[in-house]
């Protein structure tokens, strides 16, 4: 049953709803990095070729992108927790099978599947968002929530690497399982059903199909939607470049690699955290704007020094970590400005917005591998064009913005 509207301005988030809200959202990425270093070890053990071993992380994006737009509609027409249970069950079910299978093929089809459960944590977890909070307030809980995720690329290889190095590679998906399990006992018992009554009245008179039409005859959302994606494919861009620009062509040793990957990924959690302390004064249209054009200027800065060569590997590497932190200030407030954009239909915009960044995300990462042979400057020209994308977005959602403020 659908409870009364609970967006309220000047409501503020408990560090209960955070940490949930937070758990729900870092359900792919835990997944997705805490498997990483047994990949390796599974397609020797199933017998499979490096192609294959690569398809059950290909599948595995294939689902996060295509999953979340079944659960947006869902949660819009039969509330926020059913979906999450049923995307709970979904994950248990496919984790359970990974952890049994002999068969690198039946480990391509489960891995889809568990992503497809996985998935319904990101919807949810913005959905509810919206539901209980006004647009400046959100932002403040989306970042907060970027910066949970962000801890994701940081301990989850880690763990990874020592589950599997003294359990093997099955008892990855033991503890994710283990992990599926916590996570659908709090929905269960601890989550209450916050979609607004004005929601559910919406998504009783219309179809799912009519859903995404009707958010997306809004251009104020497309543009939202655009500068999110578009800001979220310049980290896609550094991470699909990244092994064969700092350990090829730079010639950063294996041991050091994912020490660096953790820099950029504490980078936007902390531009997140700075990002919440200027919603306390500032709209979260103008934050949004600022930093696309600060993206946009570093951009150009890392074009620039790759073509000419200056500072070396410097040259790129910082003005690249200005580029991937400006998600903690792109993305979370232009997540939060779609959602105010339409809150009658949350879980749909939620799932739009995670598609579309799955989307953008993949033509960035397809482009990067087009010119694998130069990968600094391959990956520099898409995350160049990117920003600018992002910025002119930014600039169209945000019109008014400061005249309001």
């Amino acid at each position: 049953m659908a409870t009364t509207a609970s967006s309220t301005r000047g409501a503020h988030a408990t560090l209960g709803f955070l940490l949930f809200a937070g758990a729900l959202s870092a359900f792919p990425p835990v997944t997705t990095d805490i498997y990483l270093p047994a990949l390796p070890q599974l397609t020797a053990d199933l017998h499979g070729t490096v192609a294959q071993g690569q398809h059950t992380l290909a599948a595995y994006f294939v689902g996060l992108g295509a999953g979340q737009l079944f659960y947006g509609p869902w949660a819009d027409r039969i509330g926020r927790k059913p979906p999450m249970l049923i995307g709970v069950a979904l994950y248990l079910a496919a984790s359970l099978g990974c952890a049994l299978t002999n068969s690198i093929d039946a480990m391509v089809g489960l891995r889809f599947l568990q992503a497809a459960g996985a998935c319904a944590g990101v919807v949810v977890s913005s959905a509810i968002v919206r539901d209980r909070f006004d647009h400046q307030e959100s932002a403040r809980v989306l970042s907060f929530i970027l910066f949970l995720r962000g801890l994701g690329p940081m301990i989850a290889p880690i763990v990874g690497g020592l589950v599997v190095t003294y359990l093997g590679w099955r008892a990855i998906f033991w503890t994710l399982t283990g992990f599926g399990l916590l996570i659908g006992v709090s929905v269960l018992f601890g989550m209450k059903e916050s979609r607004p009554e004005h929601v559910a009245e919406r998504a009783r008179t219309e179809s799912a199909i009519g859903a995404y039409l009707g958010a997306l005859k809004r251009p104020k959302l497309l543009a939202y939607m655009a500068a999110n994606g578009l800001n979220f494919s310049c980290m896609f861009a550094w991470i699909a470049a990244a092994p064969y620009l700092l350990i090829g062509q730079y010639g950063v040793p294996t041991l050091w690699f994912g020490w660096v990957f953790a820099i950029y990924a504490a980078g936007f959690m902390i531009a997140s955290q700075v990002n919440r302390r200027l919603l306390r004064r500032h709209p979260a249209d103008l934050i949004l704007r600022s930093g696309a054009v600060g993206a946009a200027l570093a951009a150009l800065v890392l074009i620039a020094d790759a073509l000419s060569g200056f500072g070396g590997v410097l040259g790129v590497m910082v003005p690249l970590f200005f580029v991937v932190s400006s998600l903690g200030l792109v993305s979370t407030n232009a997540m939060a400005g779609g959602l105010a954009t339409d809150p009658s239909r949350a879980g749909t915009v939620s799932a739009l917005f995670g598609a579309g960044q799955f989307a953008f995300a993949g033509v960035a990462t397809w482009s990067v591998g087009v010119v694998a042979h130069q990968t600094a400057l391959a990956m520099s020209w898409v995350i160049v064009i990117s920003s600018m994308g992002a910025l002119a977005a930014a600039l169209v959602a945000t019109r008014g913005a400061r005249a309001a403020a």
